[in-house]
């Protein structure tokens, strides 16, 4: 913005987020200020920003293409699910995964 001349004009944004704010607000209030902006975020990245479980994300992964942020970051890079034969059994009963044995 330092390299722009003084006279340029700010782009017109193509959403706005508005929020109520006063000296009692809660920010953390999980209704009224955390879940609009992550819908108003979502909605500006075209992407899911929710925070899922590893078996969710396990689930994603065999039946989706583009995986969600939470499940990229954590679960893909080893961070979530720890392998198991119970839970290889249960991909196996659920149709998610062949039999090889």
């Amino acid at each position: 913005m330092r390299l722009r001349p003084p006279d340029w004009p700010l782009p017109r944004p193509d959403a706005i987020h508005h929020i109520v704010e006063d000296f009692l607000t809660d920010w953390t209030a999980p209704n009224a200020h955390i879940l609009p902006l992550r819908r108003f975020l979502e909605n500006c990245l075209s992407t899911d920003l929710r925070n899922f479980f590893a078996e969710s994300c396990f689930l994603f992964a065999f039946t989706h293409q583009k995986l969600p942020p939470s499940c990229q970051q954590g679960y893909m890079r080893m961070q979530g699910l720890v392998g198991s034969q119970e839970l290889r059994h249960h991909a196996v009963q659920a149709g998610l995964l062949q039999n090889y044995t």
